[in-house]
């Protein structure tokens, strides 16, 4: 009885710690990047928040769509983050599509670099102009992304620990693309 004790609080103290000769799969790399997307499509900053780990960073060279300025950097921190995401959940009409990924496994297993490219279609609002309504809007902005991100366990559950990318916004007009969803 005393050795089953012993064996169920080890057990017990060994799962947070992550070590526990966890190592990761492609599968579950995959899995946890369609929890992702899934999270960003419903647009609830805790759920997203909750897959960034401690010491996230995300580093994205964004082109807008007016093409004569130039790419402009955003660094942002897993606090900056999760404030953004907060302001994502007002966004009531977006699609986000994975156009690929690869996945590549360190040789520990306990870390993977997950390069994939994205398209994300929402409304886009005039920096200007007060809309009246989420809906009103005359352009789809679209934004077309290449990201690698580094993914791990932490505290035992998988996150990512940064992002890098490159995004490239464009606009469609909503009169002649009215539903740019599939």
């Amino acid at each position: 009885m005393r050795v089953l004790l012993l064996l169920a609080t080890l057990l017990a103290l060994c799962a947070p710690l992550t070590g526990c000769k966890r190592s990761l799969s492609t599968r579950d790399v995959n899995e946890f990047i369609d929890r992702a997307d899934d999270a960003a499509r419903k647009g609830f900053a805790p759920d997203i928040c909750a897959l960034r780990g401690k010491n996230f960073t995300l580093n994205i060279d964004f082109q807008g769509h007016e093409e004569s300025y130039g790419p402009t950097k955003i660094e942002m921190n897993r606090k900056l983050f999760c404030q953004e995401a907060g302001k994502f959940a007002k966004v009531q009409i977006y699609n986000l599509e994975r156009k690929s990924i690869d996945i590549s496994l360190a040789p520990d297993r306990k870390t993977a670099v997950v390069k994939a490219e994205y398209e994300e279609t929402m409304p886009y609002f005039e920096p200007d102009v007060m809309p009246s309504s989420p809906h009103d809007f005359r352009d789809w902005q679209v934004v077309k992304t290449r990201d690698e991100s580094v993914v791990g366990i932490e505290g035992g559950d998988l996150v990512f620990l940064s992002t890098r990318g490159d995004a490239v916004q464009s606009l469609l007009s909503r009169k002649d693309n009215p539903v740019p969803f599939k």
